[in-house]
């Protein structure tokens, strides 16, 4: 039996063609080698723009392995792709009350960067927010 046909990536990517914006579902324990992966992916699609508005879904992810170190090891990866990922909004949808301070942390160490970045705890609020453009008919596409 072919064990990869079950193996979950931990940062998996999909475009919402409809919406458009990219879901990004982080689960598990993602190390900074595979986010730093999946930023090269988003920044490198044929499929999508490099500033694609993004959902980071963190509500399958382990906060166990994270800490100081791993949140700025994550900000040196995103600077990296800071440029590429232009005025991008990232909603953050969390529902755990133990990862908040770790998110809030991330917020705050994320000021220097391009995109804006907002916290949600409904599926439904991140969308509003990240496609008010859309909604507001003044998407330029």
């Amino acid at each position: 039996m072919d064990k990869s046909l079950n193996y979950k990536m931990p940062v998996e990517l999909e475009y919402n063609q409809k919406l458009k914006y990219l879901l990004i579902s982080a689960k598990g324990n993602p190390t900074v080698r595979e986010t730093d992966i999946a930023m090269d992916a988003i920044c490198s699609s044929d499929s999508y723009c490099s500033d694609v508005n993004s959902l980071l879904d963190t509500r399958e992810l382990l906060f166990d392995h994270i800490d100081f170190e791993y949140i700025q090891s994550f900000i040196s990866v995103r600077k990296k792709f800071n440029d590429a990922r232009g005025l991008a909004k990232v909603a953050i949808l969390s529902n755990s009350r133990l990862a908040a301070p770790l998110i809030k942390l991330f917020t705050i160490l994320s000021k220097d960067l391009n995109q804006k970045i907002q916290v949600f705890k409904t599926m439904q609020e991140a969308e509003l927010w990240l496609c008010e453009d859309l909604l507001n008919g003044s998407d330029d596409s």
